[in-house]
Parts: structure tokens; sequence; C-alpha cells
């Protein structure tokens, strides 16, 4: 069957659901940027989102598109915390359905990812024929275990994470790895969670993606752009020294002396760098944070080997005297009222990764192992963790008790999340994790309870 000509998709909206050729049960959110002239190839930015959100992956990176004339496609099949099976059938789907359907540079296709998403496009950059992905966007999740980085990897990399991330230390630390084998990256730090970057963060992303085209001839220079980023580059880092912050200053400009060597004149960044290597503060200030990050690896260390010291106990334990024996009550104080915004936010990250750990990763291995009492006490010291959204424990808990089929609990800790605060009912509706629930009779009733509910309000 011949593919429908590109000009049938409208150009400057997101398409939710693209259905590949072939391969119909593969389907990916579609976004062609406007004002571009569709027979000329153009680069390629395959998405693959951790909870089969395509559309979520578009959103962020749409400004981006726009402004360089990327396609973006982005599954509604890849997935998290899972086998990568399904995120390579997703990508190869993509890939060929694309590449039939649109005029795509060969030279410029790109990968991301969100968390397993990532490690999912690093997998399957590392895996493909040589230059034919060019490079990877890693989003809050570094290189798969299995496959770390090393000397064979022909493609670039820029890295993105959240200050609140749970996986920011593993970002940070993959970034003198990737210098050490002489793979050329950068990582761009927003401020949020575990999650896509922000619009803007996306189109630096892209940015560097087009300004390394430029450094390997994938793209004909513009010279325009190079002075645009240049000037803009050296602006930022010395709005950071002019506040103080002499450290990130001179982090920022290495990186940009990095980026527009061999591109552009870069005396006056190497002239920076000279000077603030110089600076005793500028010394103090990395070496501060240094010691931050560090202790914050203690911490966590520290907390994870007390929270499974009190799970692995032949006697039960309540999650509150879990939550005091882990030092919980300190942690939260300092994530809300630390002395410096890095202590704060240092905190934050261990409050997350202990969040993330028992209200997902643990309970899903003691529920794998038929322990549902460790399984309940986890999701327990999640709500501990954060109180304020006790309910999202509880839902996550009640997903991963449906997927493993007990029903009955699902749909009572799916009561529970509502008693706590839960009352999105599209999410309940629309997700796939809660499929083996649909025909029972509880579920029905608390559907439609939660259906009034939003009607009263």
């Amino acid at each position: 069957m011949q593919a429908p000509a590109p000009e049938a998709f409208p150009a400057g909206e997101i398409i939710a659901k693209v259905a590949c050729a072939a391969d119909p049960e593969e389907t990916y959110a579609l976004y062609l940027p406007p004002g571009v002239d569709r027979s000329k190839p153009r680069p390629i930015l395959y998405l693959l989102d951790a909870r089969r959100r395509g559309g979520l992956g578009v959103e962020r990176f749409r400004e981006a598109a726009d402004a360089y004339g990327w396609i973006l496609a982005s599954s509604n099949n890849s997935e998290s915390d899972g086998p990568f099976a399904p995120n390579v059938r997703a990508m190869r789907a993509m890939w060929t359905d694309t590449h039939r359907r649109f005029a795509i540079d060969p030279r410029r296709a790109y990968v991301t990812g969100l968390s397993g998403g990532a490690r999912a496009a690093c997998l399957l950059a590392q895996t493909a024929e040589p230059n034919q992905i060019a490079g990877v966007i890693g989003c809050a999740a570094g290189f798969p275990d299995n496959l770390p980085p090393s000397k064979d990897v022909r493609f670039v990399y820029f890295g993105t994470v959240g200050n609140r991330d749970f996986n920011y230390r593993e970002m940070r630390q993959l970034e003198p790895t990737l210098e050490a084998l002489g793979i050329r990256h950068r990582l761009a730090v927003f401020d949020g969670p575990h999650d896509w970057p922000t619009p803007a963060v996306a189109i630096r992303a892209v940015e560097w993606m087009e300004l390394e085209a430029m450094r390997s001839g994938l793209r004909e220079r513009d010279e325009a752009l190079l002075a645009r980023w240049l000037a803009r580059a050296s602006e930022e880092a010395g709005a950071l020294e002019a506040a103080g912050q002499k450290g990130e200053a001179l982090v920022r400009y290495r990186e940009a002396a990095q980026d527009f060597g061999g591109l552009t004149d870069t005396a006056g960044l190497t002239a920076a760098v000279a000077r603030l290597e110089k600076d005793p503060e500028a010394a103090r200030q990395i070496e501060r944070q240094a010691r931050l990050e560090q202790e914050e690896d203690r911490t966590f260390h520290e907390v994870s080997q007390k929270l499974m010291a009190d799970l692995q106990s032949e006697d039960p334990i309540p999650a509150q005297r879990v939550a005091q024996d882990i030092r919980l009550p300190a942690l939260q104080r300092t994530a809300q009222s630390g002395a410096t915004d890095a202590e704060r936010q240092s905190a934050k990250r261990v409050l997350a990764a202990l969040s993330v750990q028992t209200s997902f990763y643990l309970p899903r291995q003691y529920l794998e192992h038929r322990d549902s009492r460790r399984a309940q006490l986890c999701v327990a010291i999640a709500a501990e963790v954060n109180p304020q959204r006790s309910w999202a424990a509880w839902y996550n808990f009640a997903c991963l008790q449906a997927q493993a089929g007990d029903k009955k609990a699902a749909l009572a800790s799916l009561r529970t999340a509502v008693d706590r605060g839960f009352h999105d009912v599209a999410l309940v509706e629309r997700d796939p994790d809660l499929d083996t629930l649909r025909e029972q009779e509880g579920y029905r009733k608390l559907v439609d309870e939660l259906k009034a509910s939003a009607s009263a309000h």
C-alpha cells in the first residue's frame, strides 16, 4: 500500500495518533513544523516517553521543532521500568513509518527519551548502524546498566535533569565519564522533578545538536546563529559571575569555550576561564558543591540501608517508626528550611529517591515475590515521605496490584487513594494498568462516585 503523502498531515499541530502502516498496533504522536519545505530532507527527533504518553514529549520539544525545522515522532507505546523490547519495537516501527512518509535527512536522526526511555534511546543509538543516529538527548536518566558508555560511542549526547530529580546525581556523575571517553556532551539542569525538560531547555538541547551538526559537517555553518549563541552564552556566564556565583560561572565559561572552539573566536571565553581559575572564591564554591553532593550520596546510602533493615525485619514495624529510623522528619525540615538553596534541593532529591523506591520499585519487587505485607508497608512509608500526596502512593499501588492480578486488593488501594484525595477519573478510565479491573462491580461503583463528585464541584 502506498504511504500517504506528507501533505495529508497538517503542519503546526500535534497529531495525537498516527498508526504505523506496517505495524498498526504501534502508534505515535506526530508534529510537523510549519513553514518548512516538505520535499527537503529534515532532521527528525524520535521520542520515547516513560508512560506511553506520546504527546507529552512533543509538547516540550514543539517550540524547538518550530525554531529549527525538526520533525517530531513520539511513541504511544514506549514505557519505562520494564524490558527494552517494547521500546525497540516502537522505535523500529516509527523509523520505518516516518522514513516512508517524509523526507528525512539520513545523517540527522536523533533520539530522546524520559527515564527508562532515555536508557532505551542510548541503547538504540549504541546498537544502530554507524552514523544512523547523530545524537541522543537523555532526559532524567543515563545509559543502560548493561551497556555503559564506551569509546565506541559515535553519537553526541545532551543530558537534561531537574534539580529535584532522584536521578540528578546519576546525570551529574555521567559527565566526567563521558569527558574521559572523549564523547562530546553537555548537561542542562532545570528547576523541576523527574520529568521531560522544560520547553526552554528542550530548545537548548536542539540548539546544541545544531551546533554539533555544524562542527561535524552535518549541516552548513550559519555565522549569524553562531554569533547569537556565543553572545548569549557569554552573557549568561557573565551574569552568574556578576551575581557572585563564580564557581558556576567558571563551569559555564569552560563549557562555552568547548562548545564554540574551532567554530568561532573564543578568545573572550578562554580569558574569562583563565581569570576565574585564579579566583580562590570560584574554587571554594566548586569544592563546596562537590562536598554537598558527596554528603547527599552518603545520606541516601545510610537511609537506604536503614530502610532495608527495617523492611527485612520479621517483626512488623509501623511506617511511622520506619520514618523515624530513616530520619525522615529531619530530611523534610531541611527540604523546607535548609540554610541554603543547595541544601534544600539536596534534601528534596533524597526524599524524591525515597518516594520512588517506596511507592514503586520496592512494592513491585515484593509483589513479585508474593510478599503483600512488605509491599503495603512500603506504600505506607511512601505516604509518610510525601503526606500531601499520599494518594499518589496508593494509586500507584493499585496499579501494581492490578497488574499482578490481585483485583480485590487493587480496588481497595484505589479506594484508599480516593479517600486520601485522588479524583482524576479521566486517568482511572484511560490507565491501561487498571484494565483488569474494568469489569469489576467495585470499579464501576468507584468511577461513578468520582464522576458524581466531579459534577458536584
